[in-house]
């Protein structure tokens, strides 16, 4: 999964778990991915939830666990990412828990 280089701390030190991507992404319940920061690999997370969401249906504990206290600043980061969107917009929510960080396993 990538993410932008500012999220590299927030996913390190598990405050972001979880992620929207806009449309039907497929990921899998367990499933082991790397997660990139940027251009760096900053180590492997495994999904624990995935389930198809609209805007409208978020609510603070998701944007809690996007590392985010407002949904507004949510939505500013996802328009920058995907352009606009509106309330029926359907994203895939992705739960993940990082298991190691890249330098201990180089």
């Amino acid at each position: 999964m990538n993410f932008k280089k500012k999220f590299k701390e927030s996913l390190l030190k598990g405050r972001k778990t979880s992620t929207l991507r806009m449309g039907i992404k497929d990921y899998k319940v367990g499933e082991i991915v790397k997660v990139l920061a940027g251009d760096e690999e900053i180590g492997l997370a495994k999904i624990k939830e995935v389930k198809l969401v609209q805007w409208k249906d978020i609510g603070k504990k998701d944007v809690l666990n996007e590392g985010m206290k407002r949904k507004k600043d949510l939505k500013r980061e996802l328009k920058n990412i995907y352009g606009d969107f509106d309330d029926e917009s359907v994203f895939t929510q992705i739960v993940f828990k990082m298991l190691k960080e890249r330098k201990r396993w180089d």
